[in-house]
């Protein structure tokens, strides 16, 4: 009983620090002019991003680079490297804005954010300072993870932040029917999960302002 006790209390501390881990903080106040407006503007930043434990994205693509050739071959390599600058640079920010805006759909006065949108009052800057992969080990995987730095301003004072919050450690959901499986190079899919994670909870925290 003791040993149950003790295994069931572990449990319990480790969800509550993802939980906790994951909380979106929000405040009302700050964010109220969300409920008055029809749409934000947008952008997405990865510059700066470090990659699992502190290295930097040129240096993980070199690692990838190397890696893929060594396993599999050049043209391998350098489509992995294609496929990493469309994620990136589309699908990776098309996945957050649409999870986002279909959640918000479910509130009352919630806007709705357009990338690059220079008619909009105000801004949100997303800016991506950490990612981690995950991996598929046969018998044993574990989901990707993203940390996104969270900045609302006016659209004509871009650098002067009305409010800042933090996403973190937003956790995907592995599926490996779903191409999350290891291939060469980590999967790019289980990072969009991840990135699908932050987008709902970030839709969910804005809730407490817009509906």
């Amino acid at each position: 009983m003791k040993q149950l006790t003790t295994s069931l209390l572990a449990a319990f501390c480790l969800l509550s620090t993802s939980i906790l881990a994951q909380h979106i903080d929000i405040d009302k106040k700050a964010l109220s002019f969300l409920a008055s407006e029809e749409t934000l503007n947008i952008q997405i930043d990865f510059n700066g991003v470090v990659i699992d434990n502190n290295v930097s994205e040129s240096d993980f693509l070199v690692k990838m680079h190397k890696k893929i050739v060594n396993h599999r071959d050049q043209a391998e390599a350098d489509q992995w490297a294609k496929d990493y600058v469309e994620f990136k640079n589309e699908i990776w920010p098309a996945t957050f804005i649409e999870v986002l805006n279909n959640k918000l759909k479910d509130y009352k006065n919630a806007p709705q954010f357009i990338e690059n949108n220079t008619d909009a009052n105000y801004l949100l800057k997303v800016k991506i300072p950490w990612m981690y992969y995950g991996y598929d080990a046969g018998i044993v995987n574990e989901p990707a993870k993203v940390t996104m730095l969270l900045e609302f301003s006016k659209s004509d004072a871009p650098n002067e932040p009305l409010f800042t919050t933090e996403i973190s450690r937003a956790m995907g959901k592995y599926n490996k029917t779903d191409g999350d499986g290891e291939g060469v190079g980590p999967s790019l899919n289980r990072m969009r999960k991840a990135i699908t994670t932050a987008a709902y909870k970030l839709a969910k925290a804005l809730k407490r302002v817009v509906d």
